[in-house]
């Protein structure tokens, strides 16, 4: 997989048409970080005020307009929050839509990847305990129509009892434009322990083994792949799509889940942190911020071309 292609260009982008709308975000905050302050104030003044005078029924007069104008502050922070994102991910989005292999691009904030594409994968558990997904993002890769999204999963611990995280980071589903058949799971070896339980889910349902039909050593060595009863895992994994998942895999410290069950096609990669969740207490004038982003995107995508390219 090549590096994250055209980061000059997200850079001029970046200066001439996300930052001034980060600028005019970042305003906002200070607005609403300022307003948090005037109401500790107001609340340690009315505080004060109940224990030196005692002023009984007044002091309920006195909480009142405190108490609508910290009502006030939370509704405009959860304005602000819930535009936060949408605003920068959707500038974003019109910068990829210039490439040449994407198109249609679009993101809706009021959707989310759907349950059944999770556990249709067949890379997790059947049926998870907890499943939520926000930050829905649709469009077209080459000849490839997708879908991706924030995706955080939970399972009951068989030893202790409490939830435990299974996955949390983006997920893709993508859609093969030509009839394919067969189904592989692929997972990162260093989890196999871990994820002890779905691969016995996965077996039971006749999946198998599959790695000595992998010719990359290198493959071997970071991933193990099963395959259902029928499958040409060569034919599905071809030599560069495991060269892709190689690169990727060196490249990033996040774990890469990938599957593919007929003509659809899944990715999951993990991470532990809130993709342009907007800080209230520090600057979010940042391109570390928007770059980390957009290469999370990117990388997906471009493994789903490699994919559309290779098929």
């Amino acid at each position: 997989m090549p590096a994250v292609p055209r980061i000059d260009e997200l850079r001029v982008y970046y200066n001439t048409t996300i930052r001034p709308e980060l600028i005019r975000m970042e305003r906002l905050r200070i607005r609403l970080v300022r307003g948090i302050f005037l109401s500790l104030l107001l609340i340690g003044a009315v505080v004060v005020v109940f224990v030196v005078a005692e002023l009984g029924f007044l002091m309920f007069l006195l909480v009142l307009p405190v108490a609508f104008y910290i009502i006030s502050l939370y509704l405009r922070i959860e304005k602000f929050r819930q535009a936060f994102k949408p605003a920068i991910v959707k500038l974003l989005l019109e910068f990829l839509n210039d490439s040449p292999n994407y198109r249609s691009l679009q993101y809706d904030a009021k959707r989310a990847i759907h349950r059944d594409r999770f556990v249709r994968s067949g890379l997790f558990r059947p049926m998870p305990d907890a499943y939520r997904a926000e930050d829905y993002i649709s469009g077209m890769v080459g000849e490839m129509a997708f879908e991706m999204g924030e995706a955080y999963v939970q399972e009951i611990s068989p030893a202790s009892n409490r939830l435990l995280v299974v996955f949390s980071g983006l997920f893709v589903h993508a859609i093969f434009g030509e009839p394919t058949t067969g189904q592989i799971a692929v997972w990162p070896r260093k989890n196999l322990r871990r994820l002890k339980r779905t691969i016995d889910a996965y077996v039971a349902s006749g999946g198998k083994n599959a790695d000595i039909e992998v010719m990359n050593p290198g493959f071997r060595e970071r991933f193990a792949v099963y395959a259902k009863s029928g499958t040409h895992v060569a034919g599905i994994l071809t030599p560069p799509m495991q060269d892709a998942l190689l690169q990727f895999a060196r490249t990033q410290d996040q774990d890469l889940f990938f599957a593919v069950h007929n003509q659809d096609l899944f990715f999951g990669i993990a991470h532990d942190y809130d993709l342009l969740e907007p800080s209230f207490f520090r600057s979010n004038l940042s391109f570390a911020m928007v770059r980390k982003f957009y290469t999370d995107i990117t990388l997906m995508l471009e493994t789903v071309q490699v994919f559309d390219q290779t098929h």
